[in-house]
């Protein structure tokens, strides 16, 4: 037996226009999900915020307990930003109007569609149908409403959840462990230098403008120069304080923008353009890079060296206090955020003798010697992940197991089918 295909808006209500919280009382505690809630890492909510309903309901998304949240703004979209919301305050929640929400229906489970969503090729398809000008493109909601879906009965969609969930849990584990190994950076950091907030061991405070040699925002090319020539690094190439390399594009370029444009070991990149949360996270070039330049959304700083190490400052704006310090001339438009050259130059930092500075780099490259180890684990439980869902909804992963169950399956098919039927296709 094949499965047949519908369409995820066939199987889901997609953004149901519900408003059922609207009995609630004002001060009925809800969760609260914002965009940074989302871990690129294992696409779940890392954490929830209990707010009154009445600080939410207006100007947020709302959605209920197994909702599916998927992002819909580039990068957020491209970096996998989607999760499953579970055990919400009174099963309700309100998060970040970039999500879209899925509600599953007619006998699907929300953790089939959960997972489908989080396939690479869905997020390779968004991508093509972005609307919206540079920075601000957006995944429309008719992608979703007509994207084809196989129609698949929902005990082989439990088998097929249950092997997934106990590959996802592996890399739940290993992106536990990434995660305590994360800590150690900053615990040594805050050791060696103390609480930038406070700076309690009184180093003197200077304008990063100057430190620095030179900035310059990058490149903007036309899409036909693309896909060929010098690598460019763009804003989803910067991660969490680190560089992000599993893709990078190239463009086409000339010998005077190859120039002007270059990014040399010890450059600092910024991110000026994204989201509120997102925009101001940096990373520090390394050798390994080799030829690349990098795209308008970023801002290159080059540091004075002599008295500034580009791990400390990098570092320094990482932080919760430095990055809150980098963006507090933040600027809005629609739905974006930015910061500029300004901003950058004005930003104020604590800044100790260049000695301790060159210690601390040191430190920073034998965890990052460990670390890479780690990453290399984690990338291979990836691709173990992506393969699964890549067989899982082409039938493969369960095609013997769906032979021997074959006539369960077609009467459950044929229940599901009069479920849909039955149940109101749209909002609700």
């Amino acid at each position: 037996m094949n499965w047949a295909e519908t369409t995820l808006g066939q199987v889901a209500d997609i953004n149901p226009r519900s408003r059922d919280w609207t009995t609630l009382a004002p001060e009925t505690p809800v969760s609260f999900v914002p965009m940074s809630a989302i871990s690129q890492r294992t696409a779940s909510i890392t954490e929830m915020v209990v707010r009154p309903l009445a600080d939410v309901r207006k100007g947020f998304t709302p959605f209920r307990d197994n909702d599916v949240l998927f992002a819909k703004i580039t990068p957020c979209m491209e970096n996998g930003k989607a999760a499953l919301a579970t055990n919400l305050q009174n099963g309700i929640g309100f998060g970040s109007t970039e999500f879209h929400v899925l509600r599953a229906r007619g006998g699907n489970l929300p953790q089939f569609i959960y997972y489908f969503v989080r396939q690479s090729e869905f997020r390779m398809a968004a991508k093509q149908r972005f609307r919206g000008a540079a920075g601000q493109q957006r995944v429309p909601e008719d992608f979703l409403t007509s994207y084809a879906f196989p129609n698949v009965a929902p005990t082989e969609q439990r088998r097929i959840v249950e092997i997934l969930e106990q590959t996802d849990a592996l890399r739940q584990k290993r992106a536990e462990a990434d995660a305590l190994a994360d800590r150690i950076l900053p615990a040594l950091f805050h050791k060696l230098f103390g609480d930038p907030a406070t700076n309690p061991k009184g180093w003197p405070r200077v304008r990063l403008g100057t430190i620095i040699a030179d900035t310059r925002n990058g490149l903007y090319k036309h899409a036909d120069f693309y896909g060929r020539g010098t690598q460019i690094l763009k804003m989803f190439n910067i991660l969490e304080g680190r560089l992000n390399l599993s893709r990078v594009d190239r463009v086409e370029l000339d010998q005077q923008e190859l120039a002007a444009y270059r990014l040399e070991a010890g450059d600092i990149l910024v991110n000026r353009v994204n989201t509120p949360e997102l925009v101001g996270k940096c990373a520090v070039i390394s050798a390994e890079l080799g030829e690349a330049v990098f795209e308008s959304k970023n801002i290159r700083l080059r540091l004075n060296t002599n008295v500034a190490e580009p791990t400390y400052v990098a570092h320094f704006l990482s932080t919760s206090f430095g990055h809150a310090t980098l963006c507090q001339g933040l600027k809005h438009a629609i739905g974006m955020a930015t910061i500029n050259n300004s901003d950058v130059r004005n930003c104020l930092l604590p800044l100790p003798p260049i000695k301790n500075q060159l210690e601390w780099a040191k430190h920073v490259a034998s965890v990052r010697a460990t670390t890479s180890k780690t990453e290399a684990a984690s990338t291979n439980l990836e691709h173990l992940f992506r393969a699964l869902l890549h067989r899982a909804y082409t039938g493969e992963l369960t095609a013997k197991w769906r032979e021997a169950h074959l006539k369960e399956l077609l009467a459950e098919m044929e229940q599901q089918a009069r479920l849909l039927r039955s149940s109101p296709n749209g909002r609700n």
